[in-house]
Formats: C-alpha cells, sequence, structure tokens
C-alpha cells in the first residue's frame, strides 16, 4: 500500500530523530569510555612516581644513616602486585612469608582482598606471588608491581647467570625491585631481617612487632617441623649412612632443634596475633600459619607428630609426614 506525502514525511522525520540519537549516545559512550582509560592511564603513572620516589628518599635517609622514621615515607604506596623471586635454597621461603605478612598488615582493613600463592596468580585485590620461574609472570606484570629477589654469593655458575637474566629482563620492563635479601646477610640476622621490609611497607613499630613475634617462632618451626625441615634435623630423626652435615654445630646457622620443646614452640606460633588474625583466612594460608606451602595445618600436636612420623618411616622432604 502506497504511503501518503504526509505520512512519508513523518516516516522520514522518525527515522533522522533514531540516527541522530544513535550517533550522540554513542560519541558520549566513546568520550566516557576515554576518558576513562586515560584517567586508568594517569592514575597507573601517579601511583608508579610514587612509589618510586619513596624508594629514592629510603635509599637517600640510608646513606645519610637517617632511618629513625624511614617507614613514615611508604604508608599508602603498596602495589597490587607483588612477586617474590629467587633461586632455591636462597630462603625464597621466609621472604615470601615477610612478604605475605607484610601486606596483610598493610590491608588489615580489608584482608579478604588479600592473596599469597606459590607459583599462580589469582584474582584477589592484592596479590603476592612466589615463583621460581619470573619469565612466566613478567609479560603480564603490571608495570607498577614490586619485585623482590633473593640471592646468594655461593651460587653455581648456572645459578647465577640465570639470576642475572632475570633481572635484566625485570629492568628492561622497568619493574621497581624494592630489595635483594642476600643469604648470608639472612643467616646473620635471622627472623629480624624483617625489620629491612618496614620501610618499604610503611609499617608502624606496633604492626613490625607483631610481625617478628610471629617470626619468632615461625623460624624455628620452619626449620625444625614439617615436609621441608633442616636436612640436618631429619638426620637426626632418621639417620642416613655417609651424611654429611650441612651446619656445624658451632655455627650459628646450626638448627639447634634438640633444645626446643616443639610443641610449646607450635602453640605459642598459635597464640600470635598474626595468626590469630589471619591464620583462618583460605587466600592466605600458603604462607600465614604453617612451615612451608606444603604442610598441612598446625593443631599444636602437628609437629610432634610430623618428627615421630620421620624418625619411624624415614620419609624424604616434602613427603606426608602428619
Amino acid at each position: 500500500m502506497a504511503l501518503s506525502s504526509s505520512s512519508f514525511q513523518v516516516f522520514v522525520m522518525a527515522c533522522v530523530c533514531v540516527l541522530f540519537i544513535y550517533f550522540v549516545l554513542n560519541g558520549l559512550y566513546r568520550s566516557k569510555d576515554c576518558f576513562y582509560q586515560k584517567h586508568s592511564k594517569n592514575k597507573s603513572m601517579t601511583d608508579e612516581k610514587k612509589q618510586r620516589k619513596c624508594m629514592y628518599q629510603i635509599e637517600q635517609m640510608s646513606r645519610k644513616g637517617n632511618g629513625r622514621k624511614r617507614w613514615e615515607l611508604c604508608a599508602g604506596s603498596v602495589p597490587k602486585t607483588i612477586i617474590q623471586f629467587g633461586i632455591p635454597r636462597t630462603a625464597t621461603t621466609l621472604q615470601f612469608n615477610i612478604l605475605c605478612l607484610c601486606t596483610a598488615m598493610v590491608f588489615e582493613d580489608e584482608i579478604k582482598s588479600v592473596g599469597c600463592y606459590f607459583n599462580r596468580k589469582k584474582s584477589q585485590k592484592y596479590n603476592v606471588i612466589k615463583t621460581h620461574n619470573i619469565a612466566k609472570f613478567l609479560p603480564k606484570t603490571p608495570p607498577n608491581s614490586w619485585i623482590f629477589i633473593t640471592s646468594s654469593g655461593s651460587l653455581s655458575p648456572r645459578n647465577k647467570h640465570l639470576l642475572n637474566a632475570s633481572r635484566r629482563g625485570i629492568e628492561k620492563r622497568n619493574i621497581t625491585i624494592p630489595y635483594v635479601a642476600d643469604l648470608d646477610l639472612v643467616t646473620r640476622r635471622g627472623y629480624f631481617i624483617a625489620y629491612e621490609y618496614q620501610p618499604i611497607f610503611g609499617l608502624s613499630d606496633e604492626k613490625m612487632q607483631h610481625i617478628i613475634e610471629y617470626f619468632r617462632y615461625w623460624d624455628i618451626l620452619r626449620l625444625c617441623c614439617g615436609k621441608q625441615m633442616s636436612a640436618d634435623w631429619r638426620n637426626r630423626l632418621s639417620r642416613k649412612l655417609n651424611y654429611k652435615q650441612h651446619h656445624d654445630l658451632h655455627s650459628p646457622s646450626y638448627p639447634a632443634c634438640e633444645t626446643y620443646n616443639i610443641s610449646q614452640v607450635e602453640l605459642l606460633f598459635l597464640n600470635t596475633y598474626a595468626y590469630r588474625k589471619f591464620g583462618h583466612i583460605s587466600s592466605l594460608r600458603d604462607a600465614i600459619g604453617k612451615p612451608s606451602t606444603v604442610d598441612g595445618k598446625l593443631d599444636g600436636t602437628y609437629c610432634e607428630r610430623c618428627n615421630t612420623y620421620i624418625a619411624k618411616h624415614h620419609v624424604r622432604q616434602n613427603q606426608k609426614c602428619a
């Protein structure tokens, strides 16, 4: 049926109005999208500048020997992604645990948004990841992230090359390396090495007391309990022929596990502020509350049961012990 002249004019005007509204709304959407992209990019750049300024101030104050209030400088500069990287057997687990607990303390008010994981990334708001293969994570790691490293002067030539190549890859991405923990220094300072991270995370002295309390007992459990206990202590529990002692009895690095009532240490650990505050949170269980990521849940008797099982069944490292 043919349209009348007036009807045709109404139809044309309706089409014009629809097209006009479409282009106006599409233009507004694109403008809004560009604004948010620009705003997000600017925010990322601002955060990165703030972090770099914080690192520079710490370095300058350390050189001048004025570090009494260094922790105040970096409050609010902790990024959403933190990675711990190192060659195995260079105290990587200790650094990972320190980073996890420091991050938990920083974001204590929104703690369920913090996650600590070994060799895998989760979708928490703030993530602390431990890995021995940094190349796996670098392509997708945001530039404003932090990557902490462990090292040792006694690395093999192959591992030295691997570590140096990894550092060059990190620096090429322009990602901040706030701290490199040397194994010799860690051995001399023990769990007090955690104080090195206080200014980086902007932690108060009160929060650091909770962290040091936690690692006072965790350090003993790490050496004297669980699937990854000290090889020397494992050999004391389950002796092997031709075993070569790693640490001399008179060395500060000797674990001396036989001097501890391990169940009492475990109970003291379970009663620390940090464990009571964070130990029940599922996204933190890879780090907080256990001697290692592969151990079971502590309950006051786990370590004693584990030691007894190793002595009886002669199980090896990383095998079930309780």
